[in-house]
Parts: C-alpha cells; sequence; structure tokens
C-alpha cells in the first residue's frame, strides 16, 4: 500500500488526482482542485481513489495467469447444445483449478441448467474460487446462457457467476446471457411495468460478500470482470454488494428484461449492506471500485451505473452510455458519498438526469457529502445533472452539457460548487437552484453556501435561474453567448418570501389503520397491473395520455376504533412542480378490487381516457377531501389532513378512496404506499384515529 501523506500529495503530485490521472482522460492540475480543498479536509473526504487519510490508494494488481489452462471440454462441457446441461463440466473444471490457475471456454453456447448455492445469499450456475481466472475464447464467441426455471428466478436471487466470498478472481472476454428471446423484451418507455420474464436471472454477475465476515480476509476483494457482455437479466448485469477493489472494464450491458421500480435494469450496481446501514471501516465497506472503459447500451436499461447505500471511494470513469431510461449515472440517494465520476460520455437520456444525485424513490433521499463529477460530456435528453433532497457538497467541475431539456438542476444542495462548465444549447434553464422547504424551520430551505464560478453559458431560453439565496452565495464570472441579457441571470430572490409553517406537516399521534389494498392504475399498463412499488404515481394530463395514472385505497371501518375524537388522512406525498391539487373521492359500491388484479381497463370510478373521476349512478362517489401542496418542492414530505366529518358521513363499513388531480395541470406526483411502515407508519397512507 503506497501511502502519502495529503498535504504531501498537494506539495508534490501536481498531476492531480490520480483515479482519472494519465491514461484516463484529462487531469487535473494542483491549481484545479486547490480551490475544493475546504471540502477535502477529513476523514473520508478526499473524492476517487483515495484512503481514509487522504493519501493515495493502490489498487492490488489482478490475478496473473501463471499456472495450468484447464480446458472445460476436459471435463465433460458440451458446447452448442441446448439439451446440455454443463453446470457439472463447469464445476469439476473449478474444483481442479488452484490459484493462478484459468479454466479456459473455447467459443461456442454453453447452456446451464443446475445450480449451487453460493453464501447465503445467491443460487449460481457458476461458482469461483479464490485465484482463479475464468477466461473465455473471445467475448462474442463464448456465450454462458442461463436456463433457471421461471420459478427459481421470480422468487430467489439467481446469478450466472458468481464471486463470492473471494479475491484475487478474473472474469474475461464472455458473454453472460439467458434463455430469452428479443422478441419478449419489455416495453422500453415504460419506467412502472414489472415485465414478468422470468426465464432471465436475477443477476448476470455477482461480486460480493455474502453472510457474516468476522475478517477483512472473508470480505470479496481485487476481483476483475473485463471484456465480457452482459445482458438478458432482471435487477443487475454486474453486482458488487459489500465488496471492495472490484474493477469492471472493457465490458459491455444491455437489453435488460425490466425497466421498472424496486432495482430493477441496472448495468452495474456498487451498494453497501442496505438502507440505513453505513458500514464505513467495517469488513463490508464498499469502496475502491472501478467501472471503466464500458458501454452502456439502451434503450433497455433503467440506469446504467450506480452507486448506493453509503458506498465511498469509488470511480466511474471513461465510460458511455447511450439511451438509457432515467439517470443514466444514478448517485441513488442513499448516502453515497466521495465517489468521482468523471471523463464519461452520456448521450439521450431519455426521462432522467445523465448523473443524477439524489434520489426520490422509496426509500432514498440524499446522496452523501463530496461526490466529484468532472470532465464528463452530457449530451440530448431531458435533464444534464440533477443534485437534490439535501445532498451536500457536490462539486460539479469542468463538464459539458449540450442539447438537453434543463442543465444543471439543484434544490436542497447546500455547499454545491459549480465550477468551470460549458452549457450550451439548452432548452430551458442552464443552471437552476431552487427553494426547498425544511421541517419546523422553512428558513434553512435557502440555498447557502454554494459558489457558481466561470461557467460558459451558450444560447439556453435562461442562463442561471435563482429563485431566492441563503448565506455565502457566490455567482460571479460567468461567461454568455448567443442569448438576450434579460435572460442570461433571472434572479427572483429579491422578492421571495419564505414559507410560513403549515399546521398540514405538525405530526399527529393515534391509532394508525393502514388500507386493505392500495395502489396505482396507469396508462402505462392498461391491461395488466403496474409493477408493485411502495410508490403510487399520479398524474391528469391531456398533453400524456400515456402518463395519466390514479390512486386506489380501499379501508375497512371495522379495522378502526369505534370512538375518537378526529381522524386524519396521513399522506407523504410529492409534486414535482408547483403546488397542485390531489382530490380524494370516497366510494362505497366499487370495493372488490385487489393491489394484484387491479389496473386501468378492468376497475372502475374513472374516465376511459383521463386520470379523472367518473360518477355514475351504478357507482357513485363523493367529494372526501381536497389537499394542495402548501410548498413547492420536488422532496416528500409528510402531511396529516383533518377528514373527521367526511369519515363520518361514509355510510358503510368498507370503502374505497380514489386520488386525482382534477385540475388536470399535467403534474406528476407521488405518494407514499401502506407499505411504507418503517418508523412505526410515519409515512405509510394511512387513516389515524385520535381522542
Amino acid at each position: 500500500m503506497k501511502k502519502i501523506l495529503f498535504l504531501g500529495l498537494l506539495l508534490f503530485l501536481g498531476l492531480g488526482l490520480a483515479a482519472c490521472g494519465q491514461d484516463n482522460g484529462p487531469q487535473l492540475s494542483n491549481d484545479d482542485y486547490k480551490q475544493f480543498l475546504d471540502l477535502f479536509k477529513g476523514d473520508w473526504n478526499m473524492p476517487g481513489l483515495y484512503e481514509k487519510d487522504g493519501s493515495e490508494h493502490t489498487m492490488p494488481a489482478p490475478v496473473t495467469e501463471t499456472g495450468m489452462e484447464i480446458n472445460v471440454l476436459d471435463y465433460g462441457a458440451k458446447a452448442n447444445n441446448a439439451n446440455e446441461d454443463n453446470f457439472s463440466a463447469f464445476k469439476k473444471a473449478i474444483d481442479n483449478a488452484s490459484p493462478g490457475d484459468t479454466v479456459f471456454i473455447p467459443n461456442g453456447d454453453y447452456y446451464f441448467k443446475n445450480y449451487r448455492r453460493a453464501s447465503e445469499e445467491y443460487d449460481t450456475h457458476i461458482a469461483l474460487t479464490d485465484g482463479i481466472t475464468l477466461r473465455g475464447e473471445s467475448q462474442n464467441g463464448v456465450r454462458i446462457i442461463s436456463c433457471f426455471s421461471e420459478s427459481k428466478n421470480e422468487t430467489d436471487n439467481t446469478t450466472v457467476i458468481a464471486a463470492v466470498n473471494v479475491n484475487n478472481v478474473a472474469i474475461k472476454n464472455l458473454t453472460v446471457t439467458s434463455n430469452t428471446s428479443d422478441d419478449v423484451l419489455p416495453d422500453n418507455t415504460n419506467s412502472n411495468l414489472q415485465s414478468l420474464i422470468y426465464t432471465a436471472p436475477k443477476y448476470g454477475i455477482t461480486a460480493a460478500s455474502g453472510g457474516v465476515i468476522a475478517d477483512a480476509e472473508d470480505q470479496a476483494s481485487n476481483i476483475l470482470i473485463e471484456g465480457v457482455t452482459v445482458e438478458k437479466f432482471q435487477r443487475m448485469g454486474v453486482r458488487i454488494a459489500k465488496a471492495k477493489e472490484v474493477v469492471v472494464k472493457n465490458s459491455t450491458f444491455q437489453k435488460a428484461t425490466c425497466l421498472g421500480g424496486g432495482g430493477m435494469g441496472y448495468g452495474v450496481n456498487i451498494q453497501g449492506l442496505g438502507n440505513g446501514f453505513d458500514c464505513t471501516d467495517s469488513f463490508v465497506d464498499t469502496c475502491f471500485n472501478i467501472v471503466e472503459n464500458c458501454n452502456f447500451v439502451g434503450p433497455w436499461l433503467r440506469h446504467g451505473a450506480l452507486i448506493q447505500y453509503s458506498a465511498h471511494n469509488n470511480v466511474i470513469r471513461n465510460n458511455k452510455f447511450d439511451d438509457i431510461l432515467l439517470d443514466s449515472i444514478d448517485m441513488h440517494g442513499e448516502d453515497e458519498y466521495s465517489n468521482e465520476i468523471c471523463n464519461n460520455v452520456i448521450h439521450n437520456t431519455r426521462r432522467g438526469a445523465g448523473i443524477g444525485l439524489g434520489n426520490t424513490g422509496a426509500t432514498h433521499d440524499a446522496s452523501g457529502r463530496n461526490n466529484f463529477i468532472h470532465d464528463n460530456e452530457i449530451k440530448n435528453g431531458a435533464r444534464g445533472i440533477d443534485i437534490l433532497l439535501g445532498t451536500p457538497n457536490t462539486i460539479v467541475f469542468k463538464n459539458t452539457i449540450d442539447q438537453v431539456g434543463n442543465g444543471i438542476r439543484c434544490s436542497n444542495a447546500n455547499g454545491t460548487r459549480i465550477v468551470e462548465n460549458t452549457l450550451s444549447n439548452i432548452e430551458g434553464t442552464a443552471i437552476s437552484v431552487t427553494y426547498s422547504y425544511v421541517y419546523g424551520n422553512p428558513s434553512l430551505g435557502l440555498p447557502s453556501d454554494y459558489k457558481i464560478l466561470s461557467n460558459t453559458i451558450k444560447s439556453c431560453g435562461k442562463g442561471v435561474y435563482l429563485d431566492s439565496k441563503g448565506n455565502n452565495f457566490v455567482l460571479k464570472d460567468t461567461k454568455f453567448e448567443g442569448m438576450d441579457e434579460k435572460v442570461q441571470i433571472v434572479d427572483e430572490s429579491g422578492s421571495f418570501v419564505i414559507p410560513d409553517a403549515t399546521d398540514l406537516t405538525s405530526p399527529v399521534q393515534g391509532n394508525n389503520v393502514l388500507p386493505k389494498e392500495n395502489f396505482f392504475i396507469t396508462m402505462e399498463s392498461k391491461s395488466k397491473p403496474a409493477q408493485y412499488q411502495k410508490n403510487l404515481k399520479l398524474k391528469s394530463s391531456a398533453l400524456e395520455p400515456m402518463f395519466n395514472r390514479m390512486i386506489y385505497a380501499l379501508f375497512d371501518k371495522k379495522d378502526a376504533p369505534t370512538t375518537y375524537d378526529k381522524v386524519y388522512l396521513s399522506i407523504t406525498a410529492k409534486a414535482q412542480e408547483g403546488t397542485p391539487t390531489i382530490n380524494i373521492f370516497s366510494n362505497t359500491t366499487y370495493t372488490d378490487w385487489t393491489t394484484d388484479s387491479i389496473c386501468w381497463d378492468n376497475s372502475k370510478l374513472h374516465q376511459d381516457t383521463l386520470a379523472l373521476i367518473k360518477n355514475s349512478a351504478e357507482d357513485p362517489v363523493q367529494e372526501f377531501t381536497t389537499f394542495t401542496f402548501p410548498f413547492a418542492e420536488y422532496e416528500f414530505h409528510t402531511y396529516y389532513i383533518d377528514v373527521t366529518e367526511a369519515y363520518k358521513a361514509i355510510g358503510a363499513d368498507v370503502f374505497t378512496l380514489v386520488l386525482t388531480n382534477e385540475n388536470v395541470d399535467g403534474t406528476y406526483m407521488e405518494v407514499y404506499s401502506k407499505e411504507q411502515t418503517a418508523n412505526d407508519f410515519e409515512q405509510a397512507f394511512r387513516l389515524i384515529f385520535t381522542n
């Protein structure tokens, strides 16, 4: 391990951050990053391949092929025969390999049906052991074809190749795929639909620590995945979990079989232990993993590369992303920090940002501190870079963003540095910084400690938009080209009024009653239920018919107290823009629906083509309550609405509530479902009865 003190690094290296140095794109000079030193001081605050104390981390040498070459054909493997199960032959070859040996696979299609357990978490066709290389004759010529049963893929953690609890392993020159036809790949525009294609395994390649890790030597580490193609998987092409020093390079990811929520359709995923667990400095600390020189090919990828669950000091560099559905590179809003994202080419991100920090999904919110986003090219698509939901101290440096809907969007992102970026031909706003409401102290939502310096903005709808400013906000030396002066800087902070605290966010304690059923219908999947999600979608839009969505909830008064003082409806919700209204109606005749079966075509109480209520003599509805968001921001908050009189007026035990947007604002909204039951139901959709 090469140890260089942090101050020594600053004084003598001069070539900048090693993670994106010499052979990996533009270098950062000493002067370039000296301006960020106030962020880089302290434990684990130097982003990229740097140790806790700021000294450079030296990656271990990958395993070398110094031993025997073991040909799988010599152990009974048979290529190009769909009726042949190659599980036993490959297992025998691997069992006879010693550290330094290579298990060699000649060109051909190799089918796998049987499997073994890798640790306590995964079932796999091919389980690797310490010190060996699994190498195909060629990336396109060797195909490892998974044939798990559909029931197995549906219910268990299936993976084609497992490097679990191993060290010093390489996987090279092959394609990992499944017995899934191109003809059944899902609708690649739909982020809500569970495709139900269970011929594909959950994961392609898994590099992970499984079970209880009692010693640093037991952590999965020093794993090289090079020259592979991974396709036709449900969740993740490569899953890196609780592991370190995993390198994925010169590889291609494509054709996921599901793009819905809940962890589907990721090319490469780097993650720690799980939501709410920070394993920094533990035996399963997830750090020093690299994804480089890879191709992420849409349209069948939800995200290209993703980092989550307090994973830190990882690097994503020199990759190409094209035609990804949502954020191409996603810092997933689960405290991931000090990661370096550099020299990537990101084109045609369809519905998210090229690079996203902070995520609005079910258990997500802020990314962590000091993620360093530099020297990336983002072109075409919806947005350039999003920094949201409490993500602090992000550095956005020397990126080029061109021909996107909006450039760099910041909300609740205090400490952000936006320096020396070039933004051009943007239809909306190049750089926007907006207020974000904070519970209990609304003044804390003012954007503070920003530095927006020396950016170049060319031919954009608006240059820099500020709706508010707090302390230590610096904006200077912006260069504008091809823009009317009145739209170069639009600063509305002088007239901004901090919202008053609202009673709607004051927590209410009482007896919680959850719905019996709770789901949403969508025009995206008219004839079958949307994929199960904890986030329920809501939108009424005449301009975008396929994105019309409504929320249904089924309650039974028999679950509720018979005596009470007040009844509150608690919803945890967000709106993409503005302060739209959610209209809530009640009905007592349509009560035989279930979460598993309800969809647009078979449900009642709504119009045929718009997400609006339908009132009929057969299925009458009554207005239950109306809720208008008290402040504008794209962030979940929990609201408590007094519905006492409306609840009393319902003349039946079982009733359905329907949530719509009768104003047809076209605003995208989400509401947490009844499944959000962490923290004593604090975020679940529910009724609360007080005395």
